[in-house]
């Protein structure tokens, strides 16, 4: 059966990471209405008919609260305070029933969607994410020709010719200082930090982030901040960047999954499942992508990257999934 999906106009929309890094971050408009969608996975009229895809934040079975301890993670089973869960994903595509991808034309809002970029947002500045924005942004929003479409496609991260730009005369949502480390490196792709109040929080200071330099980390704190490492080029003085040797751009696939009524879930426990979120092995607290921090490779794998060149590799991604 054939379900027509009514086109919705959507108001316009942005947002706005960790307590180590102490960044201020300003966001004014709330979260755009999500339209409703029912159907059997397919998508009739139009060609351009508007689809909602939906995110949840999990912890496991658990939905994600910055108000609320989660515990059992990682392979101590630590109880972790949530700081930072924030996600840039990019090049959405629906698979189609006969195996062909179909780009998704998300629609630029202003706020969290622009271009074939998204900024999903799930702290909202309550509880323990002290750092944060009070906005949040759980959908992508856009549209798509008409089909039956069985799975979903896209990267976890931001476009190269996007990614190494002057954060403060970016459009939005890439204008957040948070989630930048320099004109070199570009954006964090991903950031989700924790913290175990069992740990010590001694400081350290990490060298291991792709921007010059260091900085003192609390050791009590596991950031996640995913980014392009090894990147050639010096826009700061005029050069540009032309390429990265590591992009560290995450491939996720999901099949089976019905965009007219399913939600896609997000799952922190799944990401930090094959890590000690309590000791640091080595360099920063966490993971900041760098080649030779041990607690990185786990982390790349399940972000959907193959941890030994820094390519997209979808084989082992954990934190997308649907039910």
């Amino acid at each position: 059966m054939r379900i027509a999906i009514t086109t919705f106009v959507f108001p316009l929309a942005l947002l706005g990471i960790v307590a180590a890094c102490n960044d201020d971050e300003e966001t004014t408009a709330a979260n755009p209405d999500a339209g409703a969608e029912r159907g059997d996975g397919s998508i009739s009229g139009d060609a351009g008919d508007a689809v909602t895809i939906g995110f949840e934040a999990r912890v496991g079975a658990d939905r994600f609260s910055c108000s609320k301890l989660a515990a059992g993670m990682g392979t101590t089973a630590a109880t972790i305070e949530p700081l930072d869960f924030r996600v840039y994903v990019h090049d959405v595509r629906l698979i189609r029933d006969d195996g062909v991808d179909v780009p998704l034309t998300l629609a630029s809002d202003g706020k969290w969607q622009y271009q074939n970029l998204a900024l999903l947002d799930f702290e909202d500045k309550s509880g323990t994410c002290i750092n944060g924005t009070t906005d949040v942004n759980t959908t992508l929003r856009g549209s798509i020709a008409s089909g039956s479409y069985t799975g979903i496609k896209f990267e976890i991260g931001v476009p190269f010719e996007l990614n190494h730009a002057d954060v403060a005369t970016a459009p939005s949502p890439l204008n957040l200082s948070g989630l930048f480390w320099s004109w070199n490196g570009g954006y964090k792709f991903a950031r989700i930090d924790g913290r175990s109040p069992a740990v010590d929080a001694g400081m350290s200071m990490d060298a291991g982030m792709p921007m010059d330099g260091g900085m003192e980390m609390d050791e009590s704190v596991f950031s996640i901040h995913l980014g392009s490492t090894d990147c050639q080029g010096d826009p700061a003085n005029g050069g540009v960047v032309t390429s990265c040797e590591r992009p560290n751009v995450g491939e996720v696939v999901l099949r089976g999954f019905d965009p007219t009524k399913k939600t896609i879930l997000v799952d922190y426990k799944a990401l930090v499942a094959g890590n000690d979120l309590t000791t640091n092995g080595g360099g920063a607290p966490g993971c900041m992508s760098g080649t030779t921090d041990p607690e990185c490779p786990a982390l790349l794998a399940r972000f959907g990257i193959n941890p030994t060149t820094g390519q997209p590799d979808a084989t082992h991604q954990a934190l997308f999934r649907v039910e």
